[in-house]
């Protein structure tokens, strides 16, 4: 028997060793990667550095090769969705062409980090952060102008910014364009009026838009406003999805299930908490399971996580130069769809979009980057067509998500760098 635990102790005492020597190198590595990456490119510059804007910290990198590049900002998505934690091997591929400048938003990433706050989310306090961040990067850079890179809720907020203030702004970038800024075109409109009189089939529909047409708008989207109506395009979305699981016993059980005037109800009050509740226990379940299986069909099919860049995540994130492990630990675990905008998100959407909208003439040059799974009935592309600019561009990325544009990052920086020489010529 002392033999038996003598040994066992022996066992347990290599693993500890193993287990130990392991943690040890992963720390050096760490080590040696931070070091590496908080280098100073000759003549460039590295730095970061909290700013005080509205009455809260808020963080920001500047990463360039070179000072006297133009300057870039990028506006993450969200409101309140930043990835500094494994972003910043993306614009380093940016460094080149421009001095690149990644910015936490009021109560995001490292922002939220140091000094998160329970202030009250306005459009307005909004618009005067980026007013205060952009005024103050000038001063620091010593530029009179700078490029805007927006992505997602970024777009919105960058574009809104470019048009009210033109003579900051030498160029603005989009990439993956909220879908609240697209634009549904008048036959869209006329179609789905049409349909719900019974004069444009749902074969029809399917032809001329795919399913989309039922998945990305709602009534209210298309100028639909009656109950009845509604639930027509609604049932014409529970048809497409019997139609996808014919032959997927189960699935097409759920199908069956859905509840149609149940989601007229929410579209018509989606601030009623009890439809709320019953939406998110009778149909969201039969929703996710049948889009997670067949929901590649659309154009807002291909999904992604910051897990599928191709800039190595893993060590991106083990290395970061701008986080301690705990700080790490902290943001991997943050609860997202509990922070402090998640009830006013629908809000800034629906105000900055409007604004988008109502203001189609940009004073300097306008270029999109946008997924082709990410264009749902072609409304990207429409509000890019309505607006006119100094020079513009329009390029779908192929087999691109909403995700795609930021997480493929050596087409973003090839597109970075087209739209650079541009602005040289």
């Amino acid at each position: 028997m002392k033999k038996f635990l003598k040994t066992l102790l022996k066992i347990f005492k290599w693993i500890g060793i193993s287990i130990l020597s392991l943690i040890i190198i992963l720390l050096i590595v760490r080590l040696i990667g931070k070091l590496y990456y908080n280098r100073t490119p000759d003549g460039g510059i590295n730095e970061s550095m909290y700013i005080e804007v509205n009455g809260q910290e808020q963080w920001v990198s500047i990463y360039g090769e070179n000072k006297d590049n133009p300057v870039m900002l990028f506006l993450h998505g969200g409101p309140g969705d930043s990835y500094s934690y494994a972003d910043f091997k993306i614009w380093r591929k940016l460094a080149k062409d421009y001095t690149v400048i990644n910015w936490d938003q009021r109560n995001a990433g490292k922002t939220w980090l140091h000094d998160a706050q329970n202030s009250e989310i306005t459009s307005k306090l909004m618009r005067s952060d980026l007013e205060v961040m952009v005024d103050k990067l000038l001063e620091y850079t010593s530029k009179d102008s700078l490029t805007l890179l927006g992505m997602s809720w970024g777009t919105l907020y960058a574009d809104d910014y470019a048009l009210r203030h033109p003579e900051k702004v030498e160029c603005v970038i989009d990439i993956s364009i909220a879908s609240d800024a697209g634009i549904y075109t008048e036959q869209m409109r006329q179609d789905a009026r049409d349909y719900c009189d019974g004069v444009f089939s749902y074969e029809a529909a399917i032809a001329k838009y795919g399913y989309d047409f039922f998945f990305s708008a709602t009534g209210k989207k298309l100028g639909i406003t009656e109950p009845s109506d509604m639930t027509m395009l609604n049932e014409g979305m529970k048809q497409v999805c019997l139609e996808w699981t014919e032959n997927d016993p189960e699935l097409y059980a759920l199908a069956e299930q859905l509840d149609t005037e149940l989601l007229t109800q929410i579209q018509l009050d989606p601030d009623n908490k009890e439809l709320l509740e019953a939406y998110t226990e009778r149909i969201f379940p039969i929703y996710s399971k049948i889009l997670a299986k067949y929901g590649g069909q659309l154009h807002f099919g291909v999904q992604e996580s910051i897990f599928d860049a191709d800039i190595g995540v893993l060590s991106s994130l083990w290395c970061n130069p701008y986080y301690s492990l705990p700080e790490l630990y902290k943001i991997l675990t943050y609860d997202y769809e509990n922070n402090s905008y998640s009830d006013r998100i629908d809000m800034l959407l629906k105000d900055f979009s409007q604004t988008l909208k109502d203001n189609t003439e940009y004073q300097m040059p306008f270029y999109v980057l946008q997924g082709d799974h990410d264009d749902p009935l072609g409304i990207i592309r429409n509000y890019y067509d309505n607006i006119t600019a100094l020079d513009k561009d329009f390029r779908y990325l192929e087999n691109g998500g909403h995700k795609s544009t930021l997480l493929r990052s050596k087409e973003l920086a090839q597109f970075i760098h087209e739209v650079a020489e541009r602005q040289k010529n």
